[in-house]
């Protein structure tokens, strides 16, 4: 069977290509950073999709020449930068849906999500309870999946934030730790989409995937962090109003395209428990979800896995810092130091006539690298900006005042851990 999938290079999208060629399948990703697939999965086919965009059924006719099925993947957590829920998850599936029952696709497969619901507290949750709506009005045969906190290898949105607090320094940050959650595993998962293209299976249902152990979020993030090599974890309750500004932060970053696990969607996904019923996958299909210590037993973490975990906070909060620290080496001349700087010119022997356009273009420079750099903009390019300008600035020290060498608050040797910190997020830049 040749089967589409859309949001192939995604968080579950990626695992069920993968599953799906394993079974023997012919696979079809597709997504909308073209390149960024064919370069991280170059041995699969890929076809360009954007459901921001292709909001006419005639954008999909050519690529779904020759499909058999099609399993969507396709999920925006949250509104923000070039994502939104309402096209993802309502408008744009709905001309998939058209597509396929013009190109007589038959088989369908939907990922929702348990607790999708039209009057839910989230954007997420109401436009995927629309989106599975739109889908069983349709002629095609359908399965939907609602599967409840996946968890597994990867991690992206909710399973991403559990794994960057379970691997916090020091101790363990708490907010809502008593909610409960039915984990599953993505392996659990990829295998029942895969059952689901079979010829003999129920179709037209609505069914709920989820582990067989509930457990609280406290217990989850202690098994992840010993999981994780971590120890025992050391937990701060924190109240939920002092959180919220991080997750206000989370936002803020997400619409200046810097995706963290710190979003309101996944706090609020925090607030209510998250069940599911593991018995309607095993009435359907006669199989039963494994436990997620039973995971962990069998699939030990690795370097990669706890490097990942440490970059949930790391990673935004390096990128930040850095912005902050070159729109702050250009604000503080142009507000507070436009003598001091006339004066460290005066004394590197420049002619006085240059000393206002270096002291303003110096200070915009700076500005407008860490302005590019905070949006989000060419992020690797102003990284390597940041360091030519800086090792420029260094040389010219060395030459017209090398005595700053040698000054006790190592003016210019602080500037090289800028350097490799500009390095470092020129390296971690990139969605996933």
């Amino acid at each position: 069977m040749k089967v589409l999938v859309t949001g192939g290079y995604g968080f579950i999208g990626a695992s069920v290509c993968a599953r799906l060629l394993e079974a023997g399948h012919d696979v079809v990703g597709a997504g909308r950073q073209l390149s960024w697939a064919k370069r991280r999965f170059a041995a699969w086919d890929w076809v360009h999709c954007d459901f921001n965009t292709d909001q006419d059924p005639e954008d999909w006719k050519s690529r779904l020449v020759g499909i058999d099925a099609v399993v969507n993947c396709v999920g925006v957590l949250q509104d923000g930068g070039a994502d939104s829920t309402e096209k993802a998850h309502v408008s744009g599936l709905q001309s998939l849906i058209t597509a396929c029952e013009r190109a007589g696709i038959k088989r369908f497969v939907h990922i929702s999500a348990i607790g999708a619901d039209p009057a839910a507290g989230t954007a997420y949750a109401r436009t995927k309870a629309r989106g599975a709506a739109s889908l069983k009005q349709s002629n095609l045969d359908w399965v939907i999946l609602e599967p409840s906190l996946v968890l597994g290898r990867k991690v992206y949105g909710g399973s991403a934030l559990i794994r960057t607090l379970a691997a916090m320094p020091g101790f363990v940050p708490m907010v809502y730790g008593d909610t409960k959650f039915q984990p599953v595993m993505m392996d659990d998962l990829t295998h029942i989409i895969v059952l689901f293209l079979r010829d003999a299976v129920p179709t037209k249902i609505q069914v709920e995937i989820a582990g067989p152990d509930q457990l609280s979020l406290r217990e989850i993030l202690a098994q992840t962090r010993i999981w994780l090599g971590f120890g025992p974890a050391r937990f701060v309750e924190f109240p939920p109003w002092m959180a919220a500004p991080l997750f206000v932060l989370g936002d803020f970053l997400g619409k200046l395209g810097i995706r963290d696990a710190l979003r309101s969607t996944a706090k609020a996904q925090m607030q209510f428990d998250v069940g599911g019923d593991p018995n309607q996958i095993k009435q359907q299909l006669d199989y039963t979800t494994g436990s997620m210590a039973d995971w962990f037993a069998a699939h030990p973490a690795n370097a990669a896995d706890r490097l990942q975990a440490r970059l949930g906070w790391a990673k935004p909060a390096s990128r930040v810092i850095l912005a902050l620290y070159w729109m702050l080496s250009g604000l503080i001349p142009l507000l507070f130091s436009q003598q001091w700087s006339f004066e460290i010119m005066t004394k590197a022997g420049l002619p006085e006539m240059t000393h206002w356009p270096v002291w303003f273009l110096g200070a915009i420079a700076d500005l407008m690298l860490g302005a590019l750099l905070l949006f989000g903009i060419s992020v690797r390019k102003v990284c390597l900006a940041m360091v030519l300008l800086t090792i420029g600035y260094v040389s010219v020290i060395s030459m017209v005042l090398p005595e700053l060498w040698f000054d006790p608050l190592a003016s210019v040797l602080k500037v090289f851990p800028m350097i490799a910190l500009a390095g470092l997020v020129a390296a971690m830049e990139g969605d996933r």
